[in-house]
């Protein structure tokens, strides 16, 4: 209200000033007038207010006739703006209500009357159906209410007859959708319920690792932590005498060990390897194609391209046992060796002894044989880098202490 009236007084401020000076006759007049009645029908009050008029509308005319100042059109503007601001506060209220009575007349008339009260109850909880304080705003309301329910009260119900097949389809769609998704909602459990086994089983599996692991580790500082506790107690004679006799069981088993391997090997080689390496040396198969060669088809001999001859005599198998027997008191006698079997197995033997005596250091090979070639494919040995004829053993023991 006060904006408004700062809005009036400035415009008054500008009417022209034919219409003051008439104004200014009229109230001279009257306090003329009043003067001059003995009966004092008009109040002191009112001639207090005329006379307070006519100064502020005199107060009025020099400001008018003054220039506005830049302060007074600034103020006038802020002045302007805030009237403005508030009277389209005031339409933005005024458009929010109306639609809230829109928004509440057509749920009135699009629900059915059995949803009605529900959603009313959500409309209020919605403060669609505020009050007022305003007495007669409620009363409105409430008017507005009374006509929407009685209006619908006289509608007719829009639902399906009893006899209707309308609620038996719904019902049956509805359980078809709930069965359809029930289906994809198990497939997609089963699925990872699968991956979940899985999943688990892998998790257990780690689990015992781990638990291995920390079990062997706990174990080993145990270990460590008694030998330390057993060495503090000990005195350094104790000490240098327990690790000699320590060195010497590990020397005496590695020695026992390497003449079990030896003995393997050498096994290995007679029964196995050295009728590869014969048939390979005779331009048969290569070791490792053809496992089983018998001593007839290495006494016949291979075709140029690798086929074995035919055998002219037939010759008795002779037992392995008796073989062995033969091999072994041959070379005890080192005699010269009774077929290609054994001259193949000598030869791989010889090889072998003379690789480890050397080390690291490279040997000098007689000839390109079959017991080199296949030493060297099977990562044992390798050939010098500039000469073929030289041949050492791979330093394995290096690798492992770098």
């Amino acid at each position: 209200m006060t904006q408004v009236c700062d809005v009036s007084f400035v415009s008054l401020l500008r009417t022209p000033y034919s219409i003051f000076c008439c104004f200014e006759n009229y109230v001279a007049r009257i306090l003329r007038h009043s003067k001059k009645r003995s009966s004092m029908d008009v109040s002191d009050e009112t001639v207090q207010r005329i006379q307070k008029f006519a100064e502020n509308r005199q107060e009025a005319e020099r400001e008018s006739n003054e220039p506005l100042s830049g302060t007074a059109l600034h103020v006038y503007t802020r002045r302007l703006d805030a009237t403005l601001q508030g009277f389209q506060e005031q339409v933005k209220r005024q458009q929010d209500e109306l639609n809230k009575v829109c928004q509440f007349v057509w749920i009135l008339y699009s629900l059915p009357r059995a949803n009605l009260s529900s959603k009313l109850r959500e409309l209020n909880s919605a403060h669609l159906l505020e009050t007022s304080n305003d007495p007669w705003a409620r009363i409105s309301q409430a008017r507005r209410a009374k006509k929407a329910y009685d209006s619908l009260m006289k509608s007719d119900d829009e639902l399906p007859s009893t006899d209707s097949v309308l609620p038996s389809l719904l019902a049956l769609e509805e359980t078809s959708t709930l069965v359809q998704e029930t289906k994809v909602s198990v497939r997609m459990t089963a699925g990872q319920l699968s991956m979940n086994r899985e999943r688990l089983l892998v998790e257990d599996a780690n689990l015992k690792d781990s638990q291995s692991i920390a079990t062997g580790l706990r174990e080993r500082i145990q270990r460590i932590r008694n030998e330390s506790a057993r060495k503090e107690k000990q005195t350094p004679a104790q000490l240098a005498r327990e690790q000699i006799a320590q060195q010497k069981k590990q020397n005496k088993d590695l020695d026992s060990t390497s003449s079990d391997l030896k003995v393997s090997l050498d096994k290995f080689i007679d029964d196995t390897l050295a009728p590869m390496l014969a048939a390979e040396d005779l331009g048969g198969p290569t070791v490792g194609d053809a496992f089983e060669v018998s001593d007839a088809t290495l006494k016949a001999g291979y075709t140029a391209h690798g086929k074995p001859k035919k055998q002219k005599e037939p010759v008795e198998a002779e037992s392995g046992s008796q073989q062995r027997i033969d091999q072994f008191l041959q070379r005890n006698a080192d005699e010269a060796p009774a077929n290609k079997r054994e001259a193949a197995a000598k030869e791989m033997h010889a090889l072998l002894e003379t690789m480890m005596e050397a080390g690291s250091s490279y040997i000098d090979l007689e000839r390109d044989s079959a017991s080199s070639r296949f030493l060297v494919r099977a990562k044992v040995a390798q050939f010098h880098p500039r000469d073929a004829r030289r041949l050492r053993l791979i330093d394995f023991g290096r690798s492992l202490g770098n």
